[in-house]
């Protein structure tokens, strides 16, 4: 099996991690935050219409849902 190892927790990246496993490639994703952040709909934050949490999808939850590893890289 092919191993492909994706640099960022971003939208590219998570799409990437998931496109890939649904070509049953082995993937690895390594972030430096532990959700990914649904940009476009943090506008409403400062509204208080949405929360970060609200806005925020946990990067395990996707990783398990869809079959890829996950490396969590803090900056310290």
């Amino acid at each position: 099996m092919s191993k492909v190892l994706v640099l960022g927790g971003g939208f590219a990246g998570v799409e990437a991690a998931i496109y890939l496993r649904k070509q049953e490639i082995e993937v690895t994703l390594v972030s430096d935050r532990d959700y990914f952040y649904i940009y476009p709909t943090s506008i409403w934050i400062p509204t208080g219409e949405v929360t970060k949490e609200d806005v925020s999808v946990p990067l395990d939850k996707l990783a398990m849902k869809h079959g890829f590893q996950l490396i969590l890289n803090f900056r310290t």
